[in-house]
């Protein structure tokens, strides 16, 4: 028994109850194109739902067991820490989590389906580029289309491929119907005018590739209108996540600090509140805007994942330098080895930071050491592979004025090996030499296709492979690929042109961030230095409560800049260490300013 006959078979009951109220399961399951019985499927939401019943009565548990002072380990003190600062928020949440499992389980199939046709918009106008450079090789469309199945660079669409195979065998239609009914499934127009169109241009007699290269043609038009929309959605999406993150955050910071130095008035914030504000509510908000970023930009099908494992490899250190280095200054019992925060203190000591800065500086220093590993990686995969489709549409257009001279598409990539294309040179520099050793040329495709994660470089690649194999490498197929290719680079450079001066807004957003924050606690140093307040503690508490959180926003900042910018949350690593860094620079310039008089001098 499968762990899915599992759930059927015990939670059946809990299926249908949540089937008899969410009926739009059965629907959002086929448009996610999930093969999966809707009580099925929602016996295993239940069944999640009721173990994560254990959540609440873990956290009652720990809360307790550390309010009546039992020892606790390290995992469970820091438990204990996170929820003693706002009990009764942490144990509510805690409550609300099996009802937050049912309803995350029932918008997962309608967010997969939503995810799918993103994707199949994406993923059409090469489907239909594909389809013209192999019908001007002698194929027919159909069989262009049976020949995605193996193409794994599309893998949305090789499903649809698969449905329209699957009705012409099973209702015995001809081809151009079976993709008709196909179409119609689809809630895609891009897909439907690509299939409805072909159907109508096969029946009336027209010239299937003419049509084919004009609807590619519009496709592409339609994609650089995408983009350049684009970048006035991110442009409104960054100037409110600014609004949110940066105002939002120093209207927080300033009702704390005057309810801090001004005890007993209307309205206040809790040393507790403004920490789950500060490192929850505001973490979250900016993760939210990272997932809105995500699901509005144009992605490609494959990713680069490896930047993330390097990063991830590297986090378990990294927040444990958080924690101790940082947290320990805020919550004591924390603290694994005294050795970290004196090493804190040497930084302190060492930089000229002022007073009350430890938790501030330590958070830094272990945000930046978090980030390090990733900016190094993201450098080496993403930033050198990005190079590579500029040398391989290059590539391609030689490739089709050296066909022009009679020789044979092998002939010409061999010619060509020894010209500069950047960072696609090692590579061609590779395929040609396995040419010339008589390797076959699909085999050198799996090659390249195992060394090199760009999307687009491997699409035009693997599209002339095609080529070659279909049509041997007619000058009209590699034309049509060559114009493509330009197109798609022509639409990567605007992207990029429209999306880029976008970095300058959280810069100064940091900048202003965190000037007003330190100008404010100046104000609160003089004052009480004025009025012969004590001895300076309360300021001392105020810096470490309000810097801290102000190095963490400024690192958020940075990720949510990357994400927005170039598409990859990989390239927010680097913003985010910078952000940091300047948040850090404006802290240690308070050191040098003079302590204003407040008593009119």
């Amino acid at each position: 028994m499968n762990f899915r006959d599992f759930c059927y078979s015990r939670f059946e009951w809990l299926g249908r109850g949540l089937f008899s109220l969410f009926r739009d399961v059965e629907k959002d399951l086929d448009a996610a194109n999930i093969r999966i019985y809707p009580e099925v499927y929602l016996s295993i939401v239940g069944f999640f739902s009721l173990c994560s019943t254990a959540v609440p009565i873990f956290l009652l548990s720990v809360f307790l067991m550390g309010r009546s002072g039992a020892a606790l380990s390290f995992p469970l003190n820091l438990i204990y820490g996170a929820i003693s600062t706002a009990p009764s928020i942490f144990l509510s949440l805690g409550c609300a989590t099996p009802l937050l499992v049912v309803l995350v389980g029932v918008m997962m199939p309608k967010i997969s389906a939503s995810n799918r046709v993103t994707w199949l918009k994406v993923e059409i106008p090469y489907a239909s580029m594909y389809m013209s450079v192999m019908t001007s090789g002698g194929l027919s469309p159909y069989e262009s289309l049976l020949r995605m199945r193996k193409m794994d660079l599309l893998p949305h669409l090789r499903d649809e491929v698969s449905r329209i195979q699957t009705i012409a065998l099973s209702t015995g239609v001809d081809p151009v119907s079976a993709m008709e009914r196909a179409a119609k499934v689809v809630n895609v127009k891009e897909y439907k005018d690509l299939l409805l169109g072909y159907a109508s241009t096969m029946r009336t007699g027209g010239d299937v590739l003419h049509y084919l290269y004009n609807q590619t043609s519009n496709m592409f038009r339609g994609l650089l209108t995408r983009i350049r929309s684009l970048g006035q959605n991110m442009g409104v999406l960054m100037e409110a996540y600014t609004i949110v993150a940066i105002l939002g955050a120093l209207g927080l910071f300033m009702i704390f600090a005057v309810s801090f130095g001004i005890p007993g008035i209307g309205f206040s914030i809790s040393p507790e509140m403004f920490f789950l504000f500060s490192f929850v509510v505001l973490p979250v908000i900016s993760l939210c805007f990272i997932f809105i970023a995500d699901i509005s930009q144009i992605s490609y099908p494959i990713s680069n994942w490896k930047t993330y494992i390097v990063f991830l490899a590297f986090l378990p250190l990294g927040l444990f330098l958080i924690l101790q280095m940082s947290l320990s200054f805020l919550f004591p019992q924390l603290l694994v080895n005294p050795a970290f925060p004196e090493f804190t203190y040497f930084l302190q000591r060492l930089l000229g930071f002022p007073e009350g800065s430890e938790a501030a500086l330590g958070l830094g220093f272990g945000l930046i050491f978090t980030a390090l590993p990733g900016i190094i990686a993201d450098r080496h995969y993403a930033g050198r592979e990005g190079k590579i489709l500029q040398g391989v549409t290059t590539f391609l257009r030689d490739v089709v004025e050296t066909r022009k001279t009679g020789l044979s598409p092998e002939r010409c990539i061999m010619a060509l090996a020894d010209k500069d294309y950047g960072a696609f040179s090692k590579h061609l520099k590779l395929i040609s030499m396995k040419l010339s050793w008589g390797y076959p040329i699909r085999e050198i495709y799996e090659d390249f296709r195992r060394r090199v994660r760009d999307w687009l470089s491997l699409v035009n690649i693997y599209f002339l492979v095609d080529t070659i194999e279909v049509g041997g490498g007619t000058e009209e197929s590699l034309e049509i690929l060559a114009d493509f290719a330009e197109s798609t680079m022509m639409m990567e450079r605007e992207k990029r042109s429209l999306l880029m001066p976008l970095i300058v807004v959280p810069y100064l957003g940091a900048a202003m961030l965190t000037a007003t924050t330190l100008m404010f606690l100046q104000f609160f140093k003089n004052m009480t230095s004025s009025l012969g307040s004590g001895t300076g503690l309360p300021f001392i508490t105020l810096s470490r409560m309000l810097l801290t959180p102000l190095v963490l926003h400024s690192f958020l900042l940075g990720l949510v800049t990357g994400k927005i910018v170039s598409g990859r949350l990989s390239s927010g690593f680097k913003q985010a260490a910078f952000l940091t860094l300047v948040s850090l620079i404006g802290i240690w310039l308070v050191s040098f300013l003079p302590l204003a008089s407040m008593g009119g001098t």
